[in-house]
C-alpha cells in the first residue's frame, strides 16, 4: 500500500517520500498516536502528511490513513508499522508496563526484524495536556483551514464532536483524542531532514576537493 521511495534533488542529494499506490498520493512522513489502554481500550492512529505543502494555506495536510481501537494494541502498532511504514510513533513513552510489555514483544521477533519504539509525545506528562491536544486538533478541522482528513468510516470525528469540554476532561478518559492529539504534535515538531542536509554537504565536499586537485 505505502512505498518508500528517493528522488534526487538539485544538488544530487536525495530525498525520501511516501507513496501511496492504492489511493494515489505522496507524504513527506508518516507518524502514528498511541494511547494506552487503561479504563478505556487503547487507540492507535496512522497520519500521513502530505509531501508537498498546500500553497493558499502554506501547511502541509494530514490525513488519517487508519486507527485501531482494543484493549491490545502493540500487534497492531507491529502491523501498521510495516504496512504504512510508519516512522514513529508518538505516546506515553514512560508508561514503564506499556515498555516492558513492548521490550517483550520485541524479543520475540526474528533478529532481522526490526523492533517497536515508542517516540514521547510534546507534554504527554502535562495533567492538562487535553488543553493542549485538543485545540491543536480543532484547529486543523477549522473550516476555512482545513488541514486534517478523515476516511468515511473513521470513529474520530465523533469522538471529537463528543468532547465538549478540556477543563476537567482527562486525556486518559479519551483515548482517540490521546492519540490523534500525540501524532499531531509529533508532526508538529520542527521538521528537520538530516540525511539530506549530510548528503548534501558530502556532496559539496567532494566538489570542493575535486575543485582543489
Amino acid at each position: 500500500m505505502i512505498e518508500e521511495r528517493t528522488i534526487k534533488t538539485p544538488m544530487g542529494s536525495t530525498k525520501k517520500y511516501f507513496y501511496n499506490s492504492v489511493r494515489p498520493a505522496e507524504y513527506r512522513r508518516i507518524a502514528g498516536g498511541v494511547s494506552w489502554p487503561g479504563a478505556e481500550p487503547g487507540f492507535i492512529v496512522v497520519i500521513g502528511e502530505d509531501y508537498h505543502e498546500d500553497p493558499t494555506l502554506k501547511i502541509r495536510h494530514f490525513r488519517v490513513l487508519d486507527e485501531f481501537e482494543s484493549n491490545d494494541v502493540i500487534k497492531k502498532m507491529y502491523d501498521f508499522r510495516n504496512v504504512y511504514k510508519v516512522q514513529n510513533f508518538y505516546g506515553d513513552s514512560n508508561n514503564e508496563i506499556m515498555m516492558k510489555f513492548i521490550s517483550r514483544f520485541n524479543k520475540k521477533l526474528d533478529s532481522r526484524k526490526k523492533g517497536l519504539y515508542v517516540s514521547e509525545a510534546p507534554f504527554v506528562n502535562d495533567p492538562h495536556n487535553l488543553k493542549y491536544y485538543a485545540p491543536l486538533i480543532r484547529k486543523r478541522l477549522d473550516r476555512a483551514k482545513k488541514a486534517l482528513w478523515f476516511g468515511g468510516e473513521s470513529q474520530l470525528p465523533n469522538k471529537i464532536r463528543g468532547l465538549t469540554s478540556v477543563d476537567k476532561a482527562s486525556i486518559s478518559s479519551h483515548p482517540a483524542i490521546a492519540a490523534l492529539g500525540y501524532a499531531i504534535a509529533g508532526l508538529d515538531e520542527p521538521y528537520f531532514d538530516y540525511t539530506n542536509v549530510r548528503e548534501t554537504q558530502e556532496i559539496m565536499l567532494n566538489n570542493y576537493n575535486v575543485a582543489g586537485l
